[in-house]
């Protein structure tokens, strides 16, 4: 992350906007956009956003030749960062972009809408989601300033243990110092009705994957919808999707059906994980032909939820399992190597 990006940063903190809350969801775009400030056109021309160039901005940019990767074209130069804060909010108040402001209230309501009019990556909206975290602990970090020991102070970005905060009703949970949880459970869904009737405290964590068949949204709604061949609703307390971002897929009040109680088809290896106390995390789309294959945002965000999730609940670490460890009808490689991991931070 160069310099210059954290300075924008500080000073997008700093600036006035129409809608502050669109702060956090912008700055991951321009993470994204520029690659943390090193791209070419956020170096060379304080275009932090890949803008093509527009005569509705022209009070803010000036044109300039570049060659990206699609090819030459005329795009946006800045002479400062606060003309690229300005430039980029005119140039979503174009018409290609109408009907953002009604939007506004959401930030990722605001994206969905914004990203795939801004680019042609089927995957973009989520990409930029993944990097909320990052943006929300880059603009918390915006004030602080330590001397870097060379005679000047720079902003730095501190990022903490991660930690959740579980909601007065214990339902939801709610991620600080860089783990951020989006919030999709329903009140209405019954999800493992047996399950949460004889619910106990939570004393263990199974890590899951589904496969890359359907997308994360399908998987979380489908746990909502039910099941009606198998009767049922069948989930996991938490998603993450391939680009790292956490979604809490029931409230923590309810036991998602994610385990098999069966014994034919149960190991003595990790027994005492059950739907009734322990909670389900699963790598959305990562079970391959080869078996578990997450993505490294995906591991990182494993770990660092699971962590809060031990400390917030008292679990310990040598309580995590992977489903393929603790069932043979499932792939083996099912949530290994992560859960070893895991255990292994007892020692």
């Amino acid at each position: 992350m160069t310099p210059e990006f954290r300075q924008l940063v500080e000073i997008y903190k700093a600036t006035d906007i129409e809608f502050p809350n669109l702060k956090p969801v912008t700055v991951a775009v321009w993470v994204l956009e520029s690659g943390r400030g090193e791209s070419g056109l956020a170096v060379n021309h304080r275009n932090f956003a890949g803008m093509k160039y527009r005569s509705e901005i022209s009070a803010y940019a000036k044109r300039v030749n570049y060659e990206a990767h699609d090819g030459n074209g005329y795009y946006c130069q800045f002479a400062t960062l606060a003309d690229f804060i300005a430039g980029y909010w005119a140039f979503l108040d174009r018409s290609p972009y109408e009907g953002w402001r009604e939007l506004a209230h959401d930030e990722i309501e605001f994206i969905r809408h914004v990203g795939p009019i801004w680019a042609e990556d089927p995957n973009y909206v989520e990409k930029v989601l993944g990097l909320l975290p990052e943006a929300r602990a880059l603009l918390d970090a915006a004030e602080v300033e330590v001397d870097d020991g060379l005679g000047a102070d720079t902003s730095r970005l501190l990022l903490g243990r991660p930690s959740l905060t579980i909601s007065p009703d214990g339902k939801v949970a709610s991620g600080n110092d860089g783990l951020d949880v989006i919030y999709r459970g329903s009140d209405d869904c019954p999800y493992g009705r047996t399950a949460t009737r004889n619910r106990r405290a939570f004393a263990g964590i199974v890590l899951h994957h589904t496969s890359p068949r359907h997308t994360t949204e399908w998987y979380m709604q489908y746990q909502i919808d039910g099941d009606p061949v198998r009767g049922g609703h069948f989930g996991y307390h938490f998603y993450i999707s391939p680009a790292g971002l956490i979604y809490q897929g029931a409230p923590l009040t309810m036991r998602t059906n994610h385990v098999s109680p069966s014994s034919s088809v149960r190991r003595s290896f990790g027994s005492l994980a059950q739907n009734t106390n322990s909670i389900g995390i699963t790598c959305a789309r990562a079970g391959t032909s080869s078996g578990f294959r997450p993505t490294d945002e995906q591991v990182r965000e494993v770990k660092a939820l699971t962590f809060a999730l031990c400390d917030v609940y008292n679990i310990p670490f040598s309580n995590v399992f992977g489903h393929g460890e603790i069932q043979t009808n499932r792939v083996r490689s099912e949530g290994l190597f992560l859960a070893e991991e895991i255990r292994n931070w007892a020692n």
